[in-house]
């Protein structure tokens, strides 16, 4: 069992897994990927391992990773990297804390950030990509308070466990406002 907080590269690491749960990761990948040291990474990874969060198959001379959801600490641990992810659009998004929590208010149910402004390469003309499953009430008022064009999916549970593109790519870039639990056993 974990006796630790995450700290800020194992959350970088984690978060890489945390795209698709079901992903597997090669460890030369991640450290290209977030420009971390290879030692650092290959370390980190190792007390993941230890600690029962990810599990390993070596293929050749390559080791792979992969979350052990078998391991309720690992869900845990997800749930802390949803969260940072929020804290992170919250950051770089000040202006627009208000407005995502309005949004999450409104929803019973999930309420997900994808596109641009999950991936934080929105631009002046980007509009607020954002996917409720569950049922939101009505949130034109915010659009004219913020002055964003805010393009709203709805959809439902039974149509998010399909193998539809649109919802793969919101898995693979996603930041939730509201709903991680649902969210994560969703798609566990």
């Amino acid at each position: 069992m974990s006796n630790m907080i995450l700290n800020n590269k194992e959350l970088k690491i984690l978060s890489e897994f945390a795209s698709d749960y079901n992903s597997r990761k090669y460890g030369r990948a991640i450290s290209s990927k977030l420009k971390m040291n290879q030692k650092t990474t290959s370390n980190i990874l190792k007390s993941l391992e230890k600690q029962h969060i990810i599990k390993f198959k070596q293929e050749g001379k390559n080791k792979y990773y992969f979350l052990n959801k078998l391991n309720q600490t690992t869900k845990e641990m997800i749930k802390l990297v949803e969260i940072n992810k929020r804290i992170l659009i919250l950051e770089k998004y000040k202006n627009l804390s208000y407005l995502f929590s309005e949004i999450g208010k409104r929803t019973r149910g999930i309420a997900i950030i994808f596109g641009s402004y999950a991936n934080f390469t929105k631009n002046e003309n980007s509009d607020l990509d954002i996917l409720v499953i569950g049922i939101i009430s009505n949130i034109s008022d915010l659009e004219k308070i913020y002055s964003i064009k805010i393009n709203l999916v709805k959809s439902s549970k039974n149509k998010f466990k399909s193998k539809d593109l649109f919802l793969k790519e919101v898995i693979n870039n996603h930041i939730l406002i509201k709903g991680v639990e649902e969210f994560i056993e969703l798609i566990w």
